[in-house]
């Protein structure tokens, strides 16, 4: 199985971190990353909107300054249900704000919340 991940996070650094994490796990794996989440919101509608079988998974930070993780949820909601079928998204944050979690939990659209930093015990979870 081809492993496809996203990461949407204002943090570059972040960023390169979840990727090393994942090809630990899954050398394979094809993955993206957007420090802007408005691209993301783009490239998601324009390369998800067509095709089917591209089961990703989309690590999406909560605080970032031009569009937030809650932002980015609203936007997402209004996609055609065969694009968020493809898609399991998991929030990715530095918050320990049970407020956050609790949101994040009562999104239909949203997996799970993880705290940062990723890690390969986390990666294969989400995978089982």
């Amino acid at each position: 199985m081809n492993k496809k991940f996203i990461i949407v996070d204002d943090d570059s650094v972040n960023n390169l971190i979840c990727r090393k994490v994942i090809n630990l796990v899954f050398p394979e794996a094809e993955v993206l990353a957007f420090t802007n989440p408005e691209k993301a919101l783009l490239y998601i509608k324009s390369n998800y909107a067509d095709s089917f079988g591209k089961k990703t998974i989309l690590l999406l930070d909560i605080n970032m300054p031009i569009l937030s993780g809650w932002d980015f949820l609203k936007e997402f909601e209004g996609f055609d249900a065969r694009i968020k079928e493809e898609l399991k998204i998991y929030m990715l944050s530095s918050s320990t704000d049970q407020l956050d979690k609790d949101r994040a939990n009562e999104n239909k659209n949203v997996c799970g919340y993880i705290e940062k930093p990723l890690n390969k015990d986390i990666i294969t979870k989400m995978l089982l």
